[in-house]
Formats: structure tokens, sequence, C-alpha cells
């Protein structure tokens, strides 16, 4: 495998874990083993495992402890936990998922049970290192974004204060960038985009660090660096640019240069991130006014002159694209992370491969018919094709058992709206979005689950999202009963409506399916299609994480 799988194992019974250590040396995992809550967190924060096995009774503490100082440890965020126990206590079990565990077992049954948990974990760690790394690279480039090129920046800044070194910042812009994208069309535009990437990560040093920061710009920090030295560097970009460029697109009659602004931290009134990229801004401004294709140092700008010259208009324009950059770049890794996720759920839940497609297009439908904000009505759309992430964490023995659940298979089954809302709470810009995931199972009248939440006290979105999963799930094929007619289906949510669903939405959803009829059943006949289970295998009715009593009446 490209990627090191390791587990760490925390026993104080060095028998238990050196049988779980060779079952999982067997199947091909890196393991390491401490036996206590000190040397455990010591091997998980040195070491950085993907995945951590624990006994629940550890030397100096317990397994829940553990559980508790690696959630609470933002560095160790996304690292995969289980407990493990010789009994099936579900008092245990309900201690280590409300510690934040992702997994339990029971280990008499650690020969069956293990490796396939374990797999789960890593997948799960995986899935999240991709979101990770999507909400901190610009997706066309692969160049850090604007958010997290700022935060380096000040970190640079204060290594270099603390230790007495200079920093240096070359922002620069693409020369009439809107022309390329105008005669050639936006894919060429981006493959200049891509080449300007290229172009800087070989001219830069390793210790460099380059960002898309805006639509055409980039930015490096060249740590212990003066504005002389990162002159050099930014001549050498400037000359190499419309050569690279100009052999990626033949077809490109005029050079594509970019103007340069470079300032380091010994310019006058720089004491932070902001002061800093604000004199490089101003020395980028003024190359271009000064006809382009050039780079400009800020301390050679004149102070009563030329940096004051049009100060509003520059001013304006900075903030205008700081703004701007920071809702294009995060909602452009948003796209992209959610076209990965709903891969993933098709790979792990081909059955319900269309599910939640259909759920967000349902969703967005109902929200706009009862008078949600545009705002809302985009998170609601959002959330619905996010909704069931969670399910990636939850091992396929359960999701695609066809006996009945064990109640410890129940209780992790439950954590799938809170597993979804684990993957996702770094990207801020879902801040909406989390919290209708989180909620998504709360009923109307407050018997649901996370939070036993009731009536207006659930997020709208989570209302709403309630009652197109269940219309999705009624109105398409599982393998433990056949789909029911739709007429059927709206009949029984306006059954359950004021208990599991909110009276309001359930009503729309009776005049929204009305209006939309036709699209709606053209929905239904695909997912029908697409469904790649054969008949016999699949689902059991708690995997949907509706109400049991509404699904048994039609198992």
């Amino acid at each position: 495998m490209s990627t090191e799988q390791r587990v760490a194992i925390v026993d104080g019974d060095s028998s238990v874990a050196e049988l779980i250590g060779r079952i999982l040396i067997d199947a091909g995992f890196t393991v390491r083993i401490a036996d206590g809550l000190k040397s455990g967190l010591k091997l998980v924060t040195e070491w950085k495992p993907q995945v951590v096995i624990s006994a629940p009774f550890l030397s100096q503490g317990t397994g829940v402890e553990l559980l508790q100082a690696l959630n609470s440890d933002f560095a160790q965020h996304g690292v995969y936990t289980i407990l493990h126990s010789a009994s099936e206590n579900r008092d245990l079990a309900q201690a280590a998922l409300d510690a934040m565990a992702d997994d339990f077992f029971d280990t008499k049954a650690v020969h069956s049970d293990l490796v396939p948990r374990v797999r789960v974990g890593m997948r799960i760690w995986r899935m999240h290192e991709k979101l990770r790394n999507a909400a901190l690279t610009d997706a066309l480039t692969g160049l850090f974004n604007h958010g997290h090129f700022y935060t380096r920046l000040e970190g640079e800044i204060a290594r270099a204060r603390r230790y007495g070194h200079t920093v240096a910042l070359i922002v620069l812009d693409i020369d009439f960038f809107k022309a390329v994208n105008d005669t050639h069309g936006h894919l060429a535009g981006n493959v200049v985009l891509q080449e300007v990437a290229g172009t800087l990560r070989s001219c830069a040093r390793d210790a460099d660090v380059i960002g898309r920061i805006g639509g055409e710009e980039f930015a490096i920090i060249a740590p212990e660096s003066n504005a002389q030295t990162a002159l050099q560097l930014a001549e050498r970009i400037r000359h190499a640019l419309p050569v690279r460029i100009g052999e990626a697109l033949p077809q490109q009659a005029n050079p594509v240069t970019a103007s340069f602004g470079v300032a380091d931290s010994e310019c006058s009134g720089v004491n932070s991130a902001n002061t800093l990229m604000d004199l490089a801004d101003r020395a980028l401004y003024a190359a271009k006014r000064n006809g382009r294709n050039q780079v400009k140092l800020a301390h050679e700008l004149d102070p009563g002159g030329e940096l004051d010259v049009h100060v509003e208009n520059n001013e304006v324009e900075w903030l205008r694209r700081r703004l701007s950059v920071l809702t294009a770049r995060v909602q452009d890794v948003y796209v992209q992370s959610v076209a990965t996720l709903l891969k993933a759920l098709d790979e792990k839940d081909p059955y319900a491969a269309r599910h939640s497609v259909n759920v967000a297009a349902y969703a967005e439908s109902l929200a706009e018919a009862i008078g949600c904000s545009k705002a809302v009505c985009t998170s609601v759309y959002n959330a619905g094709l996010l909704h069931d992430i969670g399910k990636v964490g939850v091992p396929d023995g359960i999701l695609m058992k066809r006996t009945p659940l064990t109640p410890l298979e129940q209780m992790v089954l439950e954590q799938v709206p809170l597993i979804g809302t684990r993957i996702v709470d770094h990207m801020r810009i879902l801040e909406s979005e989390i919290q209708i995931i989180r909620h998504q199972r709360e009923h109307y009248d407050g018997s649901g689950t996370p939070s036993g939440l009731s009536g207006d006290q659930i997020p709208i979105g989570a209302r709403i999202i309630m009652v197109a999963d269940a219309f999705d799930a009624m109105t398409t094929d599982r393998v433990y009963r056949a789909r029911m007619p739709v007429e059927d289906a709206l009949s029984e949510i306006n059954r359950l409506a004021g208990t599991q669903f909110d009276p309001k939405v359930a009503t729309a959803l009776q005049a929204v399916f009305l209006r939309n009829r036709v699209a709606w059943e053209a929905r239904i006949r695909d997912a029908i299609v697409a469904a790649r289970v054969p008949s016999g295998e699949g689902l059991s009715y708690a995997a949907e994480g509706f109400n049991p009593a509404l699904e048994s009446q039609h198992g």
C-alpha cells in the first residue's frame, strides 16, 4: 500500500494486546502497543496512527479517558478510535460513544470483527484527510488556498520576530487574464493558472510557501529572505512565465505576463501579516500602473506620492478582492469535496446510489415551497447531498445485514449523523449544513436523536431533510421490502405528521409532489434502474434511520 496503515493498541493485558496485534499484522497493518493511559497518549502523539484500539481499563486510567483526551487534542482530530470489551456491556458502549469513540466491539469476536472494523477506520481516516487537505489547498492548482496561506504568513512573521530574522512576501497578478478567458475560454484560463503554479514551484525554494490567494493572484512567502533576495526570485519567475505558458498554449498570440509586488518585514510600519500583505499589494498595483510585466519593491515607493496616489480606488479594489476570495475559494473546495464524498458513498452502499442526490433535490423543492430564503434553500440542498456521509464509518456488516440488528449495532447506526458532522465540521462555510446533518433524525415530538429536540427547536433544514429522506426511502426498493406506491408513501408521511414529521413540511410534500409529479417520478425510476444490488441482498431496515414502526409495516 502507498500509505502505511498504523494502528496503536493501548491495553494493560499483554496477552490480549498481542493477540490483536498478531491479527492486524497478518492483515497488513503496522502495529505498536502501549499498556497505559500516559504511554498510550505519548504513542499516539509521537507516532500518529490512523486507528487507536483501547481496552476499557488501563493502568493510570481508563479507555474512555484516553478517548476524551484524544478528542480534546486538535492535533489528533481525525484519528479513528475503537474501544473493545470482553462482554457486550451496553453502559460501557454508551460511555465510549459519548466520549466520541468511533466504534465498540466484543473482544470475543476479535477473529471475525477486528479486521473489518479497522479497515472501516482506515477508510474514514482517509476520507477525513482528503477533506482536511481540500480545506487547505486550491482544487485547481494544488497550492495553498487564501485562508491557509494567510495563516502560514502570520506564523512566519511571528517566527521571524522571535528569532530576529527577516521574511519577504511576493504577490503577483496575471496581466490581462480576463482577455485569455474571453478569447480562448475558461479551460485555457485554467491551463494558465496551472502553469503559473508549476512555474512558482520550479523557481521557489523548498522552504518557500506558495499560495493562490485570488482568482489570478498568487503569493510566495520567503522565510529568512529580504526584499532584494525576493526581488531576484520574482524576476526569475517573471521571465519564466511567458515561455512556459507559451509552450502550453501555443494558440495564445500575445505572451502571458504577470506583475509583481515585493515587501519584507523590515519595511516601515510592518507589524503583522495584514500590514506586510498590504505593502506587497500596494507595490503590485504600482507595477500595474507603471505598465505591467515588472517587479516593484514596496520600500522604493514614494510614501508621499506613489504610495498614496489613487489610494481610495486601491483600497476598495483590495478589499473587494479579499472578500470575494473568501467565498469563491472555499466554495470551489466544497464542490470538489462533495463529488468525492458522493463517489465514496456509492461504493459503500451501491443500492442507494441516487439516494443523496434525490434527497437534496426533494429537500430544496420543499424548502422553496414553505418560503425559506435562498440561503436556507442552498444549505438544505447541500445538507441533502451530505446527510448520509456518516455511513462511511459504519461497518459493511451492519449496513448489509439482513437479520435484525443487535442493540449495539443499532447504537452504531444512531451515530451516523454525528459521524457525518465530524467529517465536515472543519469546513466553516458549511456551518448551517452541519446543524442540519447533526439533527436530521430529531422527531417532531421529541422522540428522536441525538438531542431529543422537538417542534421548532429542530432546525428547519433538518425537519425538511427528515421528510425528503423518508419519501425517497419509501418510494425506492429495499431488499427487505418492495417499494411502495407514491400515494401510499405520501399517506404514511401524512399519518406520522406531528410525531415523526413536521406537519407543515409533510403538508407541503403533497402539494410539491403534485406540482412536480413528472420530474419526481422520473427520479424514482432512475433510482430503481441505478440500484446495483441483486434481490435478496441488502440493508437492514434500521440503516435508513427512520421510525421502525413505519418501516415494519412494509417490511
